[in-house]
Order: structure tokens, then sequence, then C-alpha cells
């Protein structure tokens, strides 16, 4: 084993003077902005989840069928944040830097995502407003089939009950 392999080794001993000791399990030195672990991203995640499940306007998020596309949208949130903050500690940082690049491509991505999302889920005003439009609309179509069969139903019924009603050959 190399002396800068991490190892959880409790009797490590540097190989020279100023060696660091090996990475510990759960270690976050290398994470820079935390946008790709879920140590960072999960806890966010679920804290706007729970935020928005909270809001009784959005009521009909707590169906199963929405839980995964929520998820997703909470996690792209949660990146496009870790990487906004990372973004804004290196403000005097010049843009051209490779990591500052990657990073915004990054949060591109991930803002995308959140918005392409945030609309999916009817978290947008407009996007609220059609997904009502829209339920309202197949509420108003199970309603009027509903009325339809209660007709016909009842058309039948009458018929059974009164099998001269209706006929037009009564002379």
């Amino acid at each position: 084993m190399s002396p800068l392999t991490p190892s959880p080794v409790s009797g490590w001993v540097p190989d020279f003077p100023g060696q660091r000791p090996p990475f510990q399990p759960g270690h976050t030195l290398t994470v820079t902005h935390g946008a790709r672990s879920p140590r960072k991203v999960d806890p966010l995640a679920q804290d706007l989840v729970d935020r928005t499940l909270a809001d009784p306007a959005l009521s009909y998020l707590h169906a199963e069928s929405y839980l995964p596309a929520l998820w997703a949208w909470a996690r792209a949130e949660a990146q496009a944040q870790l990487l906004d903050e990372y973004l804004a500690d290196r403000a005097v940082d010049t843009v051209a830097s490779k990591r500052s690049t990657a990073a915004y491509r990054e949060l591109h991505r991930a803002e995308t995502r959140a918005a392409n999302l945030r609309t999916q889920l009817g978290l947008t005003p407009l996007s609220r407003a059609r997904l009502g439009k829209d339920v309202a609309q197949g509420r108003q179509a199970d309603a009027a089939a509903e009325l339809t069969r209660i007709r016909e139903e009842h058309e039948r019924a009458e018929k059974t009950s009164n099998p001269q009603h209706g006929d037009a050959t009564d002379g």
C-alpha cells in the first residue's frame, strides 16, 4: 500500500515529515461543491420535499405517482443551490478556470432540470394554472360521463317498468 492511499489504520506512522494522515471513512476533504454527493444533496432535497408537501395548496403532490418527480426536482434544486454557493465563494476567481467552468456547466444543467420539473409538477404559477385547468376539465368530463350513464340507466329502468312508454305505435 502506498503511503498516499487512504487507510483507516489506527497505528499509522508518517513516512516523512509533514505527511498528512490517511483519509478516514466519511471524509469531506475532496468535496469541492458537493453537488454529486448524496451526503450534501439529500438533506437539502429532503427539506425541499418536506416544505413542499407541507403546503396545503400543493396537496395533489401527496399522490404516490408524483413522488419520483418531486424527489428528482428537489435533488436538482439542491444541486443548483450547492453549485451556486460554490461559485459565489469563487467570485474573485477567474471564470476561465477549468473547475469554475465545469461548475457553471453543471449549474446550468441542474437549473434547467429543476425548471423543467417545476413546470411538470405545477410549481410555477402558469404551470399550476394549466394543471388546475386540466384537472378541472378532467373532472368535468368525468361528471358528464357519469350523468350520461345515470340518464341511460334511468331510461332503461323506465322502459323495463313501463313497456308501453315511448312506443310510437299507439294510434
